[in-house]
């Protein structure tokens, strides 16, 4: 199911959405944003709290400002957690040293074009088509497009704003007008980000855990996981530890997953290097979910 950019943004944003569970907790005491009404609170508490973004000064946010393209491009690379140093050149001649990275990252994705071959234009305005456009190609959201009630919506962008519209990440400006070239404002632009997270990135949490064997542990989910998901997908959200006595950590790997029918309980076969055969410690899974085990004891058997 993981694609390479679902795989970075996973990577980049496990420890963040497992200490949150998904929903964070926003405050307007999270940021010191005065401008910040509780429309936008809760998707730029999110960022804010977690160094995606930042304000237009140290107590407003510009939630009614229009957002430059280059700036743009910042956030979602932050995001995504992008290579943002290694990432080869675009080639665009406009890119001031804060947000080439950035927007070279995000080229190599695929993710962003210039405005001409050797032009990003890093100071226009963005549009919401082209959000729509930066979001559907992020976190390919194809699968979801819908035909939409938007008379604006054409040209370039109407597969990208029906993706948004069919996943119901977002609705038009009017019930018939999606805003296609209008400039989207910051507050705008982090709701929509915000939206966009919560509806593509799907993390199990367990519930509770089992270690059956040396080389078998049970985990029981809260919810049961989408379907779109395989075992494996599943399993590799997971993050296993072993600790030992002598204080040495143990990453755990896994050979083999099984799945229950109605999709809460994931059994994970350990890899020989990572047997539990012959030792005691702990594990946690996830950091939490802590689990004592010790099999030095002999097998005694019987007649």
């Amino acid at each position: 199911m993981f694609t390479s950019i679902k795989k970075l943004f996973a990577t980049s944003l496990v420890a963040i959405l497992a200490v949150s569970a998904i929903v964070p907790s926003a405050s307007a005491a999270e940021h010191q944003f005065t401008d910040v009404n509780p429309s936008y609170d809760e998707a730029v508490s999110f960022f804010y709290e977690y160094e995606l973004i930042k304000g237009t000064t140290t107590t407003t946010f510009g939630t009614d400002l229009n957002i430059k393209r280059g700036d743009a491009a910042v956030i979602l690379a932050n995001t995504l957690g992008l290579d943002v140093e290694g990432a080869p050149s675009a080639g665009f001649k406009d890119l001031n040293p804060r947000v080439k990275g950035a927007v070279d990252a995000l080229a190599d994705a695929g993710i962003i074009s210039g405005v001409t071959k050797d032009t990003f234009g890093p100071d226009q305005l963005l549009s919401r088509g082209a959000m729509a456009k930066l979001m559907n190609l992020s976190f390919e959201l194809e699968e979801y497009a819908e035909p939409t009630p938007f008379t604006d919506a054409v040209g370039v962008f109407t597969p990208h704003i029906e993706a948004l519209y069919g996943s119901g990440i977002t609705n038009g400006k009017t019930a018939t007008t999606f805003g296609t070239n209008d400039n989207i404002k910051r507050g705008e632009f982090a709701n929509l980000l915000y939206n966009t997270i919560m509806f593509s990135f799907y993390m199990p949490f367990a519930e509770s855990a089992t270690i059956l064997t040396p080389t078998t542990i049970e985990i029981k989910m809260e919810e049961a996981a989408p379907e779109q998901y395989s075992v494996t997908d599943l399993a590799e959200m997971f993050y296993i530890e072993a600790f030992f006595p002598n204080g040495s950590v143990k990453d755990l790997q896994f050979v083999g997953t099984s799945l229950s029918e109605d999709r809460t309980t994931l059994v994970v076969e350990l890899s020989a290097d990572s047997s539990l055969a012959g030792k005691k410690g702990k594990i946690e899974i996830d950091g939490m979910n802590e689990l004592t085990f010790d099999f030095t004891a002999p097998v005694v058997e019987t007649k």
